[in-house]
């Protein structure tokens, strides 16, 4: 048992392979709800834009009808029709108020209205967008989404879109944009509700398996702290009584293991023809009665009994024929010591009596009865009848000394024969 204990290799990896993966699942699924929520927020974000863009490109030409024109000799304005749109930024941040996006007029590439502001508050007039766009949205006319703009310092998620005149010829730019912080931040407070709620959903699935797959560890444990103690030899271990209670194959295993323990305990403590006990067994049994008569001072005695005349029922109906007396009387002295002690196949046809809590005179009594049962008994064997007798030599147990207690017994018993067989002698 330290051994498996010291390893701990099959119940530890149990555990691991069970708990450790829902745990990895729910941190996958944290990382693919995010990118999927971000990708989503993204495309929307997207829509959003270039609606956006749409609607300001609309805006400008309902309030300012004509074409956008440049004047100016050495400070320059822009027009379009005959208003100044470059001087009133009311327009612009209307719709920052009522969007929150950044918006941005370019003529050409430098910025000539804008809600973009420095940190002190100044508009980012007179600057240009990054070449990039220059190429992909002024010189193309063709609008563009990206996701992460430079401008100002900061990331923005920004779409570009051609500015044209009534001849369709591209002047300049739209933007309208957001900060990717704000997206992000966005992004972030509608997720990680969810991705704890998945994470803790995936903690509680981990933690039941993981009480779960320590209760069968255990359960397991148990199985082979019993199985090791068989294996040691320790016949009469018992096998915890919480896996018997189980309803699951680990029952059948304990059940299984139980079998086995009764099926060693028959081969190896019983004798395979008669099924009672076996010589070593009954020796240790009786160095068991011994020392409790000992203890709580009570009284018992022993007798060893030998059926008269065997060889003679072997030579004549053959051994066949003394297997079935031997499983015959072996039944009946079985019978006959129910409640009383027990009774072993001591060697060939001698059989051991062991009446515990009984004296010598109350033994003799159920001797008697029990030769009058071997009297009356008859074994049939192809159509032959065959009577049995048998001898007992019987001794009181006034010593812890049992060869000595034996040796008087065996003693008891040749008088027996010698006085003419099928007798008690004490």
């Amino acid at each position: 048992m330290q051994g498996f204990k010291g390893k701990g290799r099959v119940s530890h990896a149990l555990l691991a392979i069970n708990t450790i993966p829902l745990l990895l699942m729910g941190l996958l699924i944290m990382f693919l709800s995010f990118h999927w929520f971000s990708k989503a927020m993204h495309g929307e974000i997207e829509t959003e834009l270039k609606n956006a863009v749409s609607s300001l490109n609309t805006l400008l030409e309902l309030a300012y009808p004509g074409d956008y024109e440049l004047r100016g000799d050495t400070v320059y304005d822009l027009y379009k029709g005959e208003y100044n749109i470059s001087g009133d930024s009311s327009l612009v941040d209307r719709i920052k108020e009522e969007t929150g996006f950044e918006v941005t007029i370019f003529y050409q590439n430098t910025r000539v209205l804008t809600t973009i502001c420095t940190l002190d508050g100044q508009r980012i007039l007179g600057t240009g967008a990054p070449e990039i766009i220059q190429e992909e949205v002024l010189s193309s006319g063709e609008a563009h989404f990206y996701d992460n703009a430079i401008i100002n310092g900061s990331e923005y998620f920004s779409y570009y879109a051609p500015l044209r005149n009534s001849d369709n010829s591209v002047i300049g730019m739209l933007f309208v944009g957001k900060p990717r912080k704000s997206v992000d931040d966005a992004v972030e407070k509608a997720v990680y509700p969810i991705l704890i709620a998945e994470l803790l959903f995936a903690i509680i699935i981990a933690v039941i398996n993981f009480i779960y797959n320590k209760k069968l560890v255990s359960t397991l444990l148990k199985i082979h702290r019993f199985l090791s103690d068989v294996s040691s030899g320790n016949l009469s271990a018992r096998l915890d009584p919480s896996v018997l209670k189980r309803s699951d194959e680990l029952r059948e295993i304990g059940t299984s293991a139980i079998n086995m323990q009764r099926s060693l305990t028959t081969m190896i403590d019983h004798d395979s023809l008669t099924e009672l006990y076996n010589r070593r067994c009954a020796d240790r049994r009786l160095r068991q009665v011994i020392e409790n008569a000992i203890k709580h001072q009570t009284p018992f005695c022993i007798a060893i009994g030998d059926i008269d005349f065997f060889k003679r029922v072997n030579d004549s109906y053959g051994h066949e024929c003394g297997d079935l007396v031997l499983k015959n009387i072996a039944a009946c002295l079985k019978r006959h010591m129910t409640g009383k002690g027990f009774a072993a196949r001591w060697g060939g046809e001698e059989f051991l009596l062991v009446y515990d809590h009984m004296n010598v005179r109350e033994a003799y009594k159920y001797l008697q009865r029990l030769n009058f049962e071997i009297h009356d008994m008859e074994c049939s064997f192809e159509g032959h009848s065959v009577s049995i007798t048998m001898t007992f030599g019987l001794v009181a147990g006034d010593t812890d000394n049992v060869s000595l207690l034996l040796r008087n017994a065996d003693d008891k018993l040749y008088k027996g024969k010698a006085a003419g067989r099928d007798c008690i002698m004490c």
